[in-house]
């Protein structure tokens, strides 16, 4: 009893040339869920007939648990057991397109990084993968091709200083071939990547001169300067007259204080007078 498996229910005889066609044709492993799918369902309908038989073959003044659990008890391990293969069977299916989606994402998202990486600082990439950011941002902020003073702005170094670079460092060896030597691809390696270094390092540049003009122009055309200015200035003035008031009132109730009233006066002289 311990060993019994709803799988291993033998199925219907005519089942055996359906059954044999497609152990024949399919893969094991899909025979095998399909054998199993099967074999649960026939389970699950045999233990409906069996219980609905029972049910409707006795009085109901005689049924007792010698006749309904056995039925009930196999048509719930036969349904337990579809609805666990049904979710496992769902679990492993959108897994393997969670997957398969995000992995496509990921991939495209790092191919298309290692293609601008690869190309940046050449004639494919522009001027390099920092400057293009820089200008995509500096376009959405000041208009495109403009700068923070609104004129032009320029894409890339100018003509003489990329002419003193030129001239500084020399025209660029051409990339060896795949057949030469390690040393030859190192020395060649290392010669483009000086060269991009200093390029990046005056792209850097000007895009940080680029944001900080920006910044600039937004706080002097939005006014925010002048505003805050302004109230400093009101809480300020308030401040002052608020002391004044009361270095005024201060003093008119000391000089109060100091004159005596009529009535006291006039006390006084009849005091004196007795």
């Amino acid at each position: 009893m311990a060993d019994f498996n709803m799988s291993n229910i033998p199925l219907p005889a005519f089942l055996d040339p359906l059954l044999d066609y497609l152990s024949s044709t399919i893969p094991a492993p899909i025979y095998s869920f399909l054998m199993t799918i099967l074999s649960h369902s026939l389970a699950l309908f045999g233990a409906l007939f069996s219980l609905f038989y029972a049910l409707a073959s006795s009085n109901p003044a005689e049924w007792d648990a010698q006749t309904i659990l056995p039925p009930l008890i196999s048509l719930l391990c036969a349904y337990l057991a579809l609805v666990s293969v049904y979710r496992t069977t769902s679990w492993m299916f959108r897994t393997g397109v969670f997957f398969v989606k995000w992995g496509i994402i990921f991939g495209a998202i790092t191919a298309g990084a290692g293609w601008l990486m690869g190309h940046s600082g050449t004639g494919i990439g522009g001027s390099g993968l920092t400057s293009t950011i820089g200008g995509i941002l500096l376009d959405l902020v000041n208009g495109q091709g403009q700068n923070a003073a609104g004129g032009a702005r320029s894409r890339g170094p100018s003509s003489s200083s990329s002419s003193r670079s030129h001239s500084k460092s020399g025209p660029r060896t051409e990339r060896p071939k795949a057949w030469e030597s390690f040393d030859r691809h190192r020395e060649w390696q290392y010669e483009d990547n000086g060269d991009d270094h200093r390029e990046g390092d005056g792209e850097v540049q000007k895009v940080i001169l680029d944001v900080v003009g920006t910044a600039g122009k937004i706080m002097r055309e939005s006014g925010w300067w002048d505003a805050i200015k302004g109230v400093v200035e009101s809480v300020g003035s308030e401040t002052a007259q608020a002391d004044e008031t009361a270095g005024g009132e201060a003093g008119s109730s000391g000089s109060r204080r100091k004159q005596p009233s009529r009535k006291a006066k006039s006390k006084a002289g009849t005091s004196n007078s007795r």
